[in-house]
């Protein structure tokens, strides 16, 4: 009875949705860079941000679990794979009405997709389409309170991208990288609004991966050939880009979330072989939790 009672709610929900132009299919864009690493920067000039700064975010954090279940959007899933020329030779494209609900303990956020069909009609049933990797909403926990003692930090100091005036911070997951679903496997820079603490941009790869990726191509590469085909693990590695561009209440929200994955031909070369980019637009925040089920109709 409750399932019943959720679609029926998010079909109120999603019906608030103002129409908005289907957002344009994009050309493939080049895989974002690895983030930078400490030794484009004095070693000497880089030191941990205070505690004031660390417990500002802590707070902005708080804020963005409260609207966590107050918000709900469309989003827009891209998916490239590339061939061994390193071109993109095949794309797929899908649209889902999109939200955020609590597991069963109270504490964990879920992801919740109805696919947006092409007349712009939502159907009830749930879809199954996460990343393997963390979701764009997860990545506010990254200074929380509780995910703080788990993260090394170093302040890069202040500077203007674009218009906006912003503190650049590295971090360091503690945990080692096992499947890349927590973000404490991460490490990187984000960029945060130097006022209001939200972040701008964030860009990361699995903690370590350098090293990583150098040993499974030497292991590769010295691995048993049979047929052609070496039968050595792949040397794969990831890398992932979140912006946030949609302003609301003094935050900022996922606009977009970018995983790249690539293979290493070489010591130092690697090539792509697949990007998923998942855009988030036509946002509505609401005042209450809601726990619904998605139904109804999304902007065309």
């Amino acid at each position: 009875m409750r399932s019943v009672a959720r679609g029926v709610g998010v079909l109120a929900v999603l019906g608030a949705l103002c129409a908005a132009p289907a957002p344009r299919e994009r050309e493939d864009e080049a895989a974002p860079p690895p983030p930078r690493q400490a030794a484009a920067a004095s070693e000497e000039s880089l030191r941990p941000p205070s505690p004031e700064l660390l417990e500002m975010l802590a707070r902005v954090a708080v804020r963005y679990r409260e609207y966590a279940l107050r918000l709900t959007c469309i989003e827009t899933v891209r998916v490239a794979k590339y061939g061994g020329s390193g071109e993109a030779e095949k794309e797929t494209v899908r649209r889902y009405a999109y939200l955020l609900y609590r597991d069963a303990d109270g504490s964990t956020l879920r992801e919740l997709r109805h696919r947006v069909r092409e007349d712009g009609t939502i159907t009830r049933e749930e879809v199954r389409d996460e990343e393997p990797f963390p979701p764009a909403y997860a990545w506010v926990d990254l200074f929380s309170r509780s995910f703080q003692p788990f993260f090394a930090y170093r302040d890069r100091g202040e500077r203007f991208v674009g218009y906006e005036w912003v503190r650049e911070i590295e971090f360091r997951g503690a945990l080692p990288f096992t499947d890349g679903k927590d973000i404490r496997e991460w490490e990187g820079t984000v960029l945060v609004n130097t006022i209001t603490g939200t972040p701008v941009e964030i860009r990361a790869e699995p903690t370590g991966q350098g090293a990583r990726v150098r040993l499974l191509y030497e292991r590769w590469s010295a691995s048993f050939r049979l047929q052609g085909l070496r039968l050595g693990p792949r040397p794969i590695g990831y890398r992932c880009r979140v912006a946030f561009l949609t302003h609301r209440d003094g935050l900022t929200f996922p606009t977009e979330l970018r995983y790249d994955t690539f293979r290493a031909v070489s010591a130092v070369e690697t090539v792509p072989t697949r990007a998923s980019i998942r855009t988030y637009d036509a946002y509505r925040f609401f005042r209450v939790e809601a726990e619904e089920r998605l139904g109804g109709v999304a902007p065309r």
